[in-house]
């Protein structure tokens, strides 16, 4: 009986998580983070790489971003991004960005150095 729970319990979280990361995936388009963040959320010189970082790091980063806690003009720039979304949004978001299918880490240095304007 526990294992069917159990298993149960795992499907509903695997249909949970797969629908989480689709709406954070057209979250993510729709409101433009692409735009800086790149198509595949790998970053660039001037806007850090958000794929595949812990969720727990990227839902405080925008729920402060949401609060207005800001000090650089880039991180001035996320809080306008941020102001909007709902806790609904900031999870889908992480859970996309923490699960990206589509990028291979292989840039190391951006994680020795915790990201650029990060």
């Amino acid at each position: 009986m526990r294992f069917i729970i159990i298993f149960v319990l795992l499907i509903v979280e695997l249909f949970a998580n797969s629908a989480a990361y689709n709406r954070g995936e057209t979250l993510f388009f729709a409101k433009g983070c692409s735009s800086c963040h790149g198509p595949a959320a790998e970053g660039s010189s001037s806007y850090p790489r958000l794929a595949q970082k812990p969720k727990k790091y990227l839902i405080k980063r925008l729920k402060a971003f949401r609060a207005g806690k800001a000090i650089t003009v880039s991180q001035q720039m996320m809080a306008q991004f941020a102001n909007n979304l709902n806790d609904r949004n900031i999870d889908d978001l992480a859970t996309f960005l923490s699960q990206h299918k589509k990028t291979k880490i292989e840039d190391v240095a951006d994680d020795y150095l915790g990201g650029v304007g990060s």
